[in-house]
């Protein structure tokens, strides 16, 4: 019988972390926000490290880590659909991640959220 290998994307492998300027340069909102709003809103980025093998994520937010295994669902040549479980719902949940070069962006909401790839 033959070993079954896993499906992974050699794009998302390696090392990427949130780019808040990136980020936060299109970041839109469907109403007016107060300036301490949004300056609580771009608190968020820029600290979300994630690291792809070919099976897991690790993820770092300031200092909370978490390991969880993704399956890669679907390719083409500006993206890849991963399978995961959500942590909050733990319920699978897909996500789309769409690849410019050395970034990546995924959708949130009406925005998105750039990575960077920092290693590998």
């Amino acid at each position: 019988m033959a070993k079954r290998t896993q499906k992974y994307d050699k794009r998302l492998l390696g090392t990427w972390r949130s780019d808040r300027r990136r980020t936060l340069r299109e970041w839109r909102s469907k109403r007016r926000i107060t300036q301490k709003r949004r300056k609580r809103v771009a608190g968020i980025f820029g600290y979300l490290t994630l690291r792809f093998t070919r099976s897991r994520a690790y993820s770092d937010f300031k200092g909370h880590r978490q390991v969880q295994k993704y399956k890669v669902l679907a390719s083409d040549a500006d993206s890849v659909a991963i399978l995961y479980q959500d942590s909050l719902t733990k319920q699978p949940s897909i996500q789309h991640i769409h690849f410019e070069g050395r970034h990546y962006w995924i959708a949130l909401g009406w925005n998105r959220e750039f990575f960077r790839k920092v290693r590998g």
